[in-house]
């Protein structure tokens, strides 16, 4: 009897001391935009950590709006009470001013170039290590994204170079990034707003800015384009989406859970990057039917933004962002776009 009894502890110890039995469960929340593209990045990153994970790491999603502004979300996350967020520049600058080098207008000519860049290995993990520091060790950068090709969208015009802006006295809301608030400024506007994302339309409609500048498919499902009757393809600024985790969460993971997570931003990069390609294409068409008028700059007025855009924000940046960052951006994407180049010559062969 007494072999039995010692039988049944030893069994019982087993299973209380086995891994299924120690198994811990995690819950994280991510907040993240209401662009489309940027539901499905969130969507993808929680269904590929839930399923690597059989569920041990569960992800909630909330949208932006729900937690408050892009700043106080950034200050949740800092002090551990959101685990993951989705912001766009925005939401970063203010923590990590180095941000807004990638918003260097006519920095990227091409949407290759753009994704690809992120992809260099020293200069992620650059970004990442900065990005940490500055954050007071709070902030790990897990991707880099597509958030938005940015445009031109006003109530008067058409807006063709930037003495257009000047003639129609153009009162230009922007995101509050002040690389965006200089660059508007030089460029003739005749005012700068800052209004939030759900005061567009209504400062649009009432007159309080006659232009704002984004994504073709943010202007389109905020429903601008039932105010602002121009668009200017100026493609002047490109925007990612920073995919971040509160650093103290992300290394209290099991090794297993954090190259889930990792793998999800990888899987979550390709979702925003395609899905936001394809979106501002569908919008481009639904603003031509809805008979906008959409104005493709040419070269020479190209030329005439950049003129005046690049010096701006080269000044701005060199003021803001430490010198090192700048020169390893600049190197980093001359060699993506080496390596763009040698793709595109590989595939023409």
């Amino acid at each position: 009897m007494r072999h039995a009894t010692k039988l049944l502890c030893t069994v019982t110890a087993t299973a209380l001391f086995s891994p299924l039995a120690l198994a811990q469960s995690y819950e994280a929340t991510l907040a993240h935009p209401h662009q489309n593209y940027g539901v499905k990045a969130a969507e993808a990153f929680k269904a590929h950590i839930e399923a690597a994970t059989d569920g041990d790491l569960t992800i909630n999603l909330v949208r932006h709006g729900a937690l408050g502004g892009d700043r106080e979300i950034t200050d949740q996350l800092r002090l551990g009470e959101l685990e993951f967020n989705l912001p766009g520049a925005g939401g970063i600058a203010s923590i990590f001013p180095h941000a807004q080098v990638h918003s260097w207008p006519f920095l990227f000519t091409e949407r290759s170039v753009f994704w690809k860049l992120p992809q260099d290995p020293e200069y992620f993990q650059l970004t990442r290590d900065e990005l940490l520091d500055a954050s007071g060790g709070t902030m790990r950068l897990l991707a880099l994204m597509e958030n938005s090709i940015r445009h031109l969208y006003t109530t008067r015009g058409p807006i063709q170079t930037p003495d257009d802006m000047q003639e129609h006295a153009i009162k230009m809301r922007t995101q509050a990034v002040p690389l965006h608030q200089e660059l508007f400024e030089a460029l003739g506007a005749a005012q700068i707003v800052t209004v939030s994302a759900p005061e567009r339309y209504s400062a649009l409609q009432s007159g309080l800015i006659d232009g704002l500048e984004g994504g073709l498919s943010s202007a389109w499902d905020a429903g601008l384009m039932e105010v602002a009757d121009y668009v200017s393809l100026t493609g002047h600024m490109y925007e990612y989406l920073w995919l971040v985790a509160n650093n103290d969460f992300y290394g209290s993971l099991p090794e297993e859970h954090r190259q889930a997570v990792d793998e999800a931003a990888i899987i979550a990069t390709a979702t925003s990057n395609a899905i936001s390609y394809q979106d501002d294409n569908e919008a481009l068409v639904k603003m031509e039917e809805a008979g906008k008028t959409i104005y493709v700059p040419t070269a020479d007025e190209l030329n005439q933004w950049q003129e005046i855009a690049v010096p701006a924000a080269r000044a701005f940046i060199e003021e803001e962002v430490p010198a090192p960052y700048v020169e390893a951006t600049l190197a980093a994407l001359e060699r993506t776009q080496e390596r763009v180049a040698g793709i595109k010559s590989s595939a023409s062969d």
